[in-house]
């Protein structure tokens, strides 16, 4: 995690002039190479509000002395910028360079069947061809009977997990501002026709 202090970078301010709290801050989110990164989520921690840049790394918003910015972004590591002292102008522009956050593993060779050809030929000889329609229709249904188990079973642990994830980003992505219809959401629809199905919109 990177943070950056900012202050005011001149002191010519006299006594009659008034500070204003309010800063406009404007910048692009880069990578090292000056590559814009898109869609990094920009979070004031203290005010619990967030926003993103746009496509362009394009990023605008108000900010007070003292707010706690954090950006973040899949692949990079956490940008944590804190406002210390008011600015001699309203809109400062300030670039925020992302560093990218690699993991390294170790190498992994994959081999077909553990690297042994006489296995492999051994498989292929005698795996059995269906003969007729009827056991291709068999093994059809069977593999359709496996789908309908599988759509009708609860969610795996790392379904559970990608579920509560995707909510917990759609949160922080719509924070402060209207979040968007469902009707384009296809888990949405996917409830509704289950809802449906089992005769919830029914009168009783």
């Amino acid at each position: 995690m990177v943070t950056l202090l900012l202050g005011s970078g001149q002191q010519a301010h006299t006594q009659t002039e008034e500070k204003t709290n309010i800063i406009h801050l404007t910048g692009r989110t880069l990578t090292d190479s000056l590559q814009p990164v898109p869609y990094v989520h920009i979070i004031m921690v203290n005010k619990k509000l967030a926003t993103a840049s746009d496509l362009k790394g394009n990023y605008t918003f108000p900010a007070e002395v003292n707010d706690t910015i954090l950006f973040r972004a899949v692949g990079f590591k956490y940008f944590k910028l804190i406002v210390r002292d008011t600015f001699p102008i309203r809109y400062p522009y300030i670039p925020i360079i992302m560093e990218q956050d690699t993991i390294q593993i170790r190498e992994s060779v994959i081999r077909a069947w553990q690297g042994s050809y006489e296995r492999f030929k051994q498989a292929v000889l005698t795996y059995k061809l269906p003969v007729t329609e009827l056991d291709r229709a068999e093994k059809n249904l069977a593999m359709m009977d496996l789908k309908a188990l599988l759509i009708n079973a609860p969610p795996s642990p790392t379904m559970a997990f990608r579920n509560t994830m995707k909510v917990y980003n759609d949160r922080l992505y719509w924070a402060g501002q209207l979040p968007p219809v469902n009707i384009t959401n296809p888990l949405a629809w996917a409830q509704f026709f289950k809802a449906l199905k089992n005769g919830d919109f029914k009168k009783k």
